[in-house]
């Protein structure tokens, strides 16, 4: 049996470690970075500017 190593990253907002995270920009000049579900949500609601990189998870698909 192969047991997996729960992996986990930083929100850079909250700083709570979690299991998925959204990599995240609020400009197209600013920094790409990694949030969670809860800080996403003032980030993009009612920016325009806002722009998704895609989802991080700690456990990966094969």
């Amino acid at each position: 049996m192969k047991i997996k190593r729960v992996r986990t990253k930083m929100c850079h907002e909250c700083q709570q470690e979690k299991q998925t995270l959204y990599r995240v920009r609020q400009s197209a000049d600013a920094p790409w970075q990694f949030v969670c579900k809860v800080c996403l949500l003032p980030i993009r609601t009612g920016n325009p500017s806002y722009q998704y990189g895609g989802t991080w998870k700690s456990k990966k698909r094969h």
